[in-house]
């Protein structure tokens, strides 16, 4: 019976006066020897004594003597007299070495030893599962895992030392064994042991099933012969190697094993088959031969027998001295935990590291090997301790050794491990090959994941060893990949490298990996960051007006008043060239730079132009996934106040910022206005940061009225702001916007009609498009009078010349001209000098200096060159010539000769051929000869000034031509004309239908519409059209990837290049066709030729061909593989980067009156070729309280039935089965973004109205889907006029039998969904409810304005039919019917979500009730009916039902597990989401085990399919319910999960969330995670962040958190500024488990507030703080109705408040009914601490158990190994109470 203490004899407005915390703090450790020691003294404790004190103070169970002793040292260290044993060191180490290297003597490195042995390799099957198992379902965390682990192995490495033999590596799931052998006459015996050896093995432990299921097998390979042992290293660091044919053998008798087998080499089976008792079968011819045994289960065996090491092993007991010796060949950690004295079982862990495999292939075993090893080793061990990485093992298992390194071990864990694994490994390899010689290959695989990391073996003989997917993979990736450094995508991911220095490498078949996912080649970064655009060759040729104008505007930016410049021009006359150069002119001149390219493709998307500048300007171009960027803006806008309106970027850069109530209540036009005010403080950000702000937008006549609006703002109103636009003059077919005349019109604005060139110029211009030094005057006097200036005339004509062989090229001669009246014209030497030449002559010459803005602009040359296009002919006979020097250029090339002196005069003034001067004029050489045809192969070495210019060619006219006759065509238009006519009928098809799909087009699409298709024509007629120059390769150059590439740009070269893939087939033929006959992605070098390509097919054959094109697109798969969908990855210029997007299946296709309803899918709902899905699991915005982390995992959770789930992976294989879905790699936006423009625009070319209808729906769907409402609502209102057109006769109907459909009659309906939607994502929720009442009316869906009692009363009803009848109601409407229930379901779930937003719970529950009647009715849609009962198990939640709640949770899993035959790949998103609303669910009635259950599964499918906001969603729920079951070890791994997921998406919010669990368990529980300086400071600073600033629940528990730490250390201060700001976030309701909990540690800390200033006798402030608990009390009261987990809780802080009132028996009975719920609940956490509050207030409990959490909490000394061998509820915090507090400060 409890004995009570007595009550106090005063009041809390009595209490006792006390000193300060500060002096109380000093107080408590001046009593720590007078105390507990003054006790211990008093009662003569001894030594003994202590132990057993302490020992049962804090200790529970029957824990084993090494944990215990090594707590009691460490308890020791606190307590005075306590004296720690010496360790043995030295046979500590031994138990990590090989008994060879024990007894070798040598020291000197290298060296080697040779012997003969029998080598035994020992391979376990079914480690990796089970890791996955243990890890990934909550039972027992790692050390049950590591339990199991040793149990096994433990039991085979004692087999193999009680018999003799010796175990040298572990390397990983394997054993490496051998008995030496003195002679060859000792290898039977020693065989025969060996054989012994593995046949008990078999029989005695060959099958272990383990308690989750997963069977351990093993196979045993067994060999004889030579082996030679190399010892390498450092003296800090050393390894052995073990080499030779046995270890070749045994590897070859591994491999030709089974589970359950034995097999013996054939030299080995010669040797022992005369004497042997066993008998063996062959395996096959191959000589190996398999030993007959029995194989049992061993599953019930008792492995916890009492082991005698010494009788195991004699060899570890060595002398003190080998401690020297043995030291250097264990890995830090392990040194580490010895030296600190303690149990290696610390070690053990699931950890998040990086694994580099790397594997050296040479010469074989020689003489030179040991040296080659060794200096290999030092290279390495260089590299990698570099890096904090750790060499674990080097083994020969495989052809050539092998090493392992591991970075992220203990002590060893920094912020860029897996961009130092990436950048060591490659490091590695080239410094390898470089510096050591016989090393013939370096091949590295790296990897990234969880793994586990432990002591592995038996206690006699361990390792520290890594086991898991990652180590597999890594190892795969080595041997698939060789001669590279290969990496998975979580190291792509995680490693934060530019994109640029990542290949992705040929997918190949892994084994034991099903879906290993992206393989990237990693090579090493060599060049700038982020560069975007190519580089032309040759300088610009004159715009000096142009280029001297810009000059004095840019250097004026602050003070001119033109904000916009507008070239316009016909196309070929060289806008984009100039564009490009002014902004290099720009960059030079200190200004920001932002330049993007349109297109026609790219002309329907809103605000593409903004979105391509504003991501250049705010650099977010080099990241790779949303996430990243919105963290990155986050960042850059922290401390600039504009967290609130953040959220207005979301649909300009398709950003997913939560949306801040501010913007939420902001109408359309307030926040169009707010946005514009957002870009303009951006653009000021940036003036102030640089000279100015240039935008350049190429193409500007395909821009949309939100660019142009913005752009008619900057004209009126920007400081340090230039835009420079290129334009083609407006057309009818390029009409411009009503906005864009407007804003031409602005007075801020000048417009430039761009002329042709000066006739100064042509020469050169020719000179550079045919790559020469000089021209014939014919053609340079035809240029003149011909073209106009304009480039594109100048290079078609010259194209169609050289293609007809009216011209050719030459190399240059000095020999006499045969025809002296030939003369060739050369061009300017510095206009004809390649970009490289300059430079590098601009570097070698001081006194160059390009001051005028012409000399600038063509210096920097770093501009594309539109028109430059080399003649492929020309180029190809260029290359197939052979040089051999003349007389004439040995003279050119002497040093001494004139003619070198001449050119070093020319480089003297090169200022002046750059521009300082006027250029020279067109220099005329005469006698210059052609070279016979007969002479072409004996061509001149290189001219000294034709060096410079990197050409040593002229052009010249063919024999026999008369220039007089060659036809020219007036104007460029005929010109292409004339080139189009010379073309083959199917080449001009080619072209026709290239231009049907639009300037950029690819292969697939056009073969699939192209008639008459045949494989061949297409080779032959891309190859000719290549060699035209009349379309060219749209894939950028891998160096040039970045969002907005020019895509126009083509560096010129002297062959035709093509960057698009080799399909594999192509590349295994080996076929002799140039790569770009086989090009997937291809454009038109001129848009005159697009342009009149389209114009020549007539009407009916365009609209043909648009249905053809529209149709195949259609049929294409609308998801990346990522999300599940197929392999379209369009490869032309893109909306934006890959964002984080859930595709799913939809049946809103309409279909044709003909087709037959038999051909629709035997699927709970059906797909259609193209499948957006705007329902995706963001938008459940409104029932998750809790943010953003919450919002992306919104919609479910699932029951566990029993310990294994069907949603589990697969238990009896050997690896888990993964998933296609990688969510971190999608690629759905660029698929969206392209996709459905093409869709809309060929179906509205083709005439069908009803199709053009649908995608034009689907287009919305979608941009709601990528969080780009404003695009969405522009493409539904287009929908929406079509569809009032047809209705109103203003426009026919669609024709079905032409293949057409027409709208359903509900499609109106669908539109205001839609648009409702994308109101709602805009937070505009009175225009989100207006449309989507309009919807239900449409559906004739009856939903009342007002609601009452009635209306819910008849839902509720109708449910229960359902439940009483589900044969006669489910699924009771017909086929016709069901979409349209199915719309209307959908409709009333984001209904559910406006109400809910307007805090409206009653109108909630009956939309959520309507819309689960509706679904179930309708039963034709997976997401809809899963999504209805996530509707209402939520709002039940938000009434305080939880019972009801939890009845449709649990037919809401019970429907999921019927239909989970049915699922397919993007459901495994929605199961993931149902599963973590059940959790919590759940969590929050106090079900823990089964929230448990559901949260692991959660846990399981997002981990699957690499949704890593999902997964870091239902990992803090899972924390919060691990942390009130004290599942310490299950805990820590969970957090080190989550902190991998934060650092791999960058993610702040999920980083704040771990440090805040770290603190979370250390204030709760009392064991350190982390440090607990780096957690309250690391909480303390993210406070302020934007996205923890927009979470307003995780704020508020953050807040409470750091004053409940504050309160409990006195840190008063800190502590009242804490309770401040948690006050002033504290939500008015609390809705969700954070917010409850939060409440509760607020409430605590009042109390412990009130507390002390009932001690200090501070009377105002006891007045003042009194009321304020008692009000708290009474939230938590109400809080707790339907949070039950928290009752415990409520009723501990209301026994804490009864002991300040002096009502002490209440305060016993209050604790006693705590902890008897706490423990049906099975809230361990609060049932310990009730128990605590027992023992310290109402019995006699020892000062050192009352002041244990103070002591080690705030110095973190409590390690968390330690959580299940010490009685919780003896080291819990202490509640203090006034008593308490004045014992503490000794007051009386």
């Amino acid at each position: 019976m409890v004995q009570k203490k007595a009550p106090h004899n005063h009041s809390p407005l009595e209490a006792p006066s006390a000193r300060s915390s500060a002096s109380r703090l000093s107080s408590l450790e001046n009593r720590k020897k007078g105390g507990l020691e003054g006790s211990l003294d008093a009662t003569g404790a001894t030594g003994d004594m202590l132990n057993q004190h302490i020992s049962q103070q804090l200790f529970v169970g029957d824990i084993g003597p090494e944990r215990k002793t090594s707590n009691l040292r460490r308890l020791r260290s606190v307590i005075p007299g306590g004296e720690a044993a010496a360790a043995k060191r030295a046979q500590q180490l031994a138990t990590h070495t090989p008994d060879v290297l024990i007894a070798d003597q040598d020291t000197q490195m290298p060296h080697r030893k040779d012997t003969n042995a029998i080598t035994f390799f020992v391979d376990v099957s079914g480690f990796t599962a089970l890791t996955e198992k243990y890890t990934l379902s909550g039972r027992g965390g790692t050390d049950k895992l590591t339990e199991t682990l040793n149990s096994y192995i433990g039991a085979l490495v004692e087999c193999i030392l009680r018999r003799d033999g010796d175990v040298l590596q572990f390397a990983g799931d394997a054993i490496l064994a051998m008995w030496a052998c003195n002679s060859e006459a000792e290898m039977p015996a020693k065989l025969e042991e060996a054989t012994a050896c593995a046949v008990h093995i078999q029989e005695h432990y060959g099958i272990r099933t383990t308690d989750v299921g997963v069977r351990l097998k093993v196979k045993v390979g067994i060999a004889c012969g030579e082996v030679t042992m190399f010892f390498i290293g450092l003296r800090s660091c050393s390894q052995f190697v073990i080499v030779g044919s046995a270890v070749d053998d045994v590897n070859a008798s591994e491999n030709q094993c089974e589970s359950g087998d034995v097999v013996v080499s054939p030299m080995a089976w010669a040797m022992m088959k005369a004497s042997t008792c066993y008998d063996a079968d062959p395996r096959g011819n191959t000589g190996f031969m398999k030993v007959r045994h029995a194989v049992r289960d061993d599953s019930d065996r008792d492995s916890k027998e009492a082991i005698d090491l010494a009788s195991v092993r004699q060899s570890i007991a060595v002398p003190s001295s080998m401690e020297a010796k043995l030291t250097p060949y264990v890995i830090p950690p392990v040194l580490k935990k010895l030296a600190d004295d303690q149990p290696l079982e610390y070690l053990s862990e699931m950890r998040q590291v990086s694994i580099v495999f790397c594997q050296l292939a040479t010469d074989g075993v020689s003489s030179e090997l040991p040296s080659i090893l060794q200096d290999a080793f030092v290279v390495m061990h260089k590299k990698i301790t570099a890096v904090s990485g750790c060499l674990n093992k080097v083994f020969a298992f495989d052809k050539g050794i092998t090493f392992l390194v591991i970075f992220g071990l203990p002590g060893f864990k920094h912020k860029n491990e897996v961009a130092h694994a990436l950048q060591c490994a490659d490091a590695i390899s080239q410094e390898l090959l470089k510096e050591v010689t016989g090393i013939n290959r370096v091949s590295i695989g790296v990897t990234t994941g969880p793994t586990f990391c432990g002591v592995i073996g038996h206690p006699a003989r361990h390792e520290y060893t890594v086991i898991g997917r990652t180590v597999n993979k890594a190892a795969r990736l080595m041997t698939n990949y060789p001669g590279v450094v290969s990496c998975d995508e979580d190291s792509y991911y995680h490693s934060h490298l530019p994109i640029q220095q990542f290949k992705k490498l040929e997918p190949k078949p892994l084994k034991g990996i099903p879906n290993p996912g992206n393989i990237y080649h990693f090579v090493p970064s060599d060049g700038e960051l982020g560069q975007r655009l190519p580089q032309y060759k040759y300088p610009l040729l004159g715009r000096k007006e142009e280029i001297k104008d810009f000059t004095e505007k840019v250097k004026n930016i602050k003070e001119t008043d033109v904000r916009i410049i507008v070239f316009e021009g016909e196309s070929g006359i060289g806008k984009s060239r100039l564009l490009d150069a002014l902004v290099s002119l720009a960059k030079k001149n200190g200004c920001m730079v932002a330049q993007v390219t349109m297109t026609l493709q790219l002309s329907g998307i809103r605000g593409y132009a903004l979105n391509g500048l504003f991501t250049q300007l705010l650099g977010l171009h080099q990241y790779r996934t949303a996430k990243e960027k919105e963290v990155h803006v986050m960042d850059h806008f922290k401390d600039k106040r504009l967290g609130e309106d953040l959220c207005l970027l979301n649909d300009l850069l398709q950003l997913k910022l939560p949306v801040s109530p501010k913007i939420a209540q902001s109408d359309g036009p307030t926040r169009k206005k707010m946005t514009t005010e957002l870009l303009w403080c951006i653009l000021k950000e940036h003036t102030e940061m640089s000279a100015g702000v240039v935008f350049g937008i190429d193409n500007a006549h395909f821009m949309d009225d939100t660019t142009w609006s913005f752009l008619e703002t900057i004209s009126s109103t920007a400081d340090a702001v230039l835009c420079v636009l290129s334009m083609m003059p407006p057309s009818p077919l390029h009409p411009l916007p009503d906005m864009a005349t407007q804003t031409l019109k602005s007075k801020g604005l000048t417009h430039v009609r761009m002329k042709g060139l000066e006739n100064e110029y042509l020469t050169a211009l020719a000179c550079q498009i045919l790559e020469v030094k000089g021209v014939p005057h014919e053609v340079v006097k035809l240029l003149q009078e011909k073209s106009h200036g304009i480039p594109g005339w100048c290079e078609q004509l010259l194209g169609d010349m050289f293609q007809n062989q009216f011209l050719r090229v030459l190399p240059i001669t000095s020999n006499a001209s045969q025809d002296k009246h030939k003369r060739i014209v050369f061009a300017n030497p510095t206009l004809v000098t390649k970009r490289s030449s300059v430079l590098r002559t601009v570097a070698a010459s001081d006194s160059v200096h390009a001051s005028s803005s012409e000399t600038a602009a063509a210096a920097a040359a770093a501009v594309p060159e539109q028109s430059e296009k080399p003649r492929a002919q020309m180029m190809a006979r260029r290359e197939s010539r052979a040089t051999k020097p003349s007389a004439a250029s040995a003279e050119a090339e002497s040093p001494d000769g004139q003619k070198k002196d001449k050119y070093r005069k020319r480089a003297s003034v090169f200022d002046k051929l750059l521009g300082r001067d006027k250029p020279l004029p067109d220099v005329v050489m005469p006698e210059i000869a052609s070279v016979p045809e007969e002479e072409e192969e004996e061509a001149p070495a290189e001219h000294p000034l034709v060096r410079a210019s990197g050409s040593n060619m002229i052009c010249d006219l063919a024999p026999g031509i008369v220039f007089a006759n060659i036809p020219i065509p007036d104007t460029m238009r005929g010109m292409m004309m004339a080139t189009f006519d010379k073309l083959k009928p199917f080449e001009q098809m080619f072209l026709k239908c290239g231009a049907i799909l639009g300037n950029t087009f690819e292969r697939q699409l056009l073969e699939a519409i192209i008639p008459n298709f045949q494989a061949r024509k297409v080779r032959s007629a891309m190859r000719r059209l290549f060699e035209l120059r009349i379309i060219m390769c749209a894939t950028a150059p891998p160096n040039q990837e970045g969002h907005h590439n020019h895509p126009t740009a083509q560096v010129t070269s002297k062959s035709i290049e093509c960057h698009c893939d080799v399909p594999p087939i192509i590349a295994a033929l080996k076929s002799s066709e140039p790569q770009y006959v086989h090009c997937q992605l291809m454009r038109f070098v001129s848009a005159i030729m697009e342009e009149l390509a389209y114009e020549t097919l007539m009407e009916k054959q365009r609209q043909h061909l648009h249905r053809n094109a529209a149709l195949q697109l259609e049929g294409r798969a609308h998801r990346c593989r990522s999300c599940g969908g197929g392999g379209f990855e369009h490869g032309g210029t893109t909306h934006s980067e890959a964002f984080k997007v859930s595709m799913r299946s939809s049946s809103m296709l309409p279909v044709p009156q003909n087709q037959e309803q038999s051909t629709r899918r035997s699927r709970l709902y059906q797909n259609t070729k193209v499948q957006p899905k705007g329902r995706e699991r963001s938008q459940d915005i409104s029932m998750l309280p809790g943010g953003s982390m919450q919002r992306s995992n919104q919609s479910f959770s699932k029951r566990r039935r029993s310990r294994s789930s069907s949603m589990a992976p697969s238990e009896s294989g050997d690896e888990e089965e993964s998933s296609k879905l990688d969510r971190r790699a999608c690629k759905c936006t660029e698929i969206l973004a392209t996709v459905y423009p093409q869709l809309i625009r060929h179906w509205k070319n083709a005439n069908m109205v009803g199709k053009t209808v649908y995608f034009l729906s689907a287009a919305g769907e979608a941009a709601i889907t990528l969080q780009d409402n404003s695009q969405a609502l522009t493409y539904l209102r287009e929908a929406q006029i079509l569809v009032d057109e047809m209705k109103t006769g203003a426009r026919p109907l669609p024709d079905p039998d032409d293949g057409d459909v027409i709208p359903v009659w509900w499609q109106d309906a669908k539109v205001e969904n839609l648009m409702g939607q994308a109101y709602l994502r805009m937070g505009m929720l009175e225009d989100a409810l207006s449309h989507l009442r309009e919807a239900l009316e449409m559906l004739e869906i009856s939903f009342p304005t007002r609601v009452n009692i009635f209306h819910i009363w008849t839902a509720e009803l109708t449910q229960f039919l359902h439940q009483l009848m589900p044969a006669h109601y489910l699924g009771s409407v017909d086929q016709e019917m069901a979409p349209i229930k199915v719309e209307a379901a959908n409709c009333l779930k984001h209904l559910t979500d406006v109400f809910h937003l307007k805090h409206n719970e009653s109108v909630c529950y009956l939309a959520a009730l309507m819309q689960l009647n509706i679904a179930e009715a309708a039963s034709t849609d997976f997401d809809e009916l899963i999504m209805a009962y996530s509707s209402i198990i939520q709002a039940c939640m938000a009434r305080g039902r939880l019972r009801q709640a939890s009845y449709y949770s649990s037919m809401a899993v019970a429907k999921l597990e019927a239909l989970f035959n049915m699922m397919q790949e993007e459901d495994f998103a929605t199961a993931a989401s149902l599963y973590t609303i059940v959790l919590r669910m759940k969590l929050a009635s106090g079900e823990l085990y089964e929230a448990l259950d559901n949260g692991y599964i959660a846990l399981r499918i997002n981990r699957r399919i690499h949704d890593g906001e999902a997964e870091l969603a239902s990992a803090q729920l899972l924390s919060q319910c691990l942390l009130l079951q004290l599942a310490v070890q299950e805990l820590v791994d969970l957090s080190r999960r989550v902190m991998f997921i934060a650092e791999e998406g960058s993610h702040v919010l999920g980083k704040h969330w771990y440090y805040l669990g770290c603190l979370d368990t250390l204030i709760e529980a009392g064991f350190s995670i982390e440090d607990i300086g780096t957690c309250v400071s690391f909480v303390r600073d993210t406070y302020s962040d934007p996205s923890v600033r927009t979470e307003r629940e995780a704020q508020f528990y953050a807040a409470a958190t750091l004053a409940l730490w504050y309160a409990r250390t006195d840190s008063w201060v800190e502590c009242d500024r804490w309770i401040a700001v948690a006050e002033e976030v504290k939500p008015v309701k609390a809705r969700c488990v954070v917010t409850v909990h939060g409440l509760c540690k607020l409430l605590e800390t009042r109390l412990i507030r009130l507390c002390e200033t009932i001690v200090e006798q501070l009377y105002e402030e006891t007045e003042k703080d009194e009321p304020v608990v008692r009000q708290y009390l009474k939230e938590l009261d109400k809080a707790v109705e339907f949070h039950k987990v928290f009752k415990p809780r409520y009723l501990h802080m209301r026994a804490y408040f009864c002991m300040f009132t002096g009502k002490t028996d209440k305060a016993f009975r209050l604790l006693k009914e705590a902890v008897v719920m706490a423990d049906r609940l099975t809230n361990v956490l609060d049932r310990e601490w009730a128990k605590h509050s027992l023992y310290v207030w109402f019995e006699e409990v020892s000062e050192f158990v009352m002041t244990f959490w103070l002591r080690h909490s705030i110095q973190g000394e409590l390690d968390w190994h330690d959580a299940k061998n010490i009685a919780q509820s003896k080291i819990m915090y202490t509640l203090p109470t006034p008593e308490y507090k004045s014992m503490l400060t000794g007051t009386s």
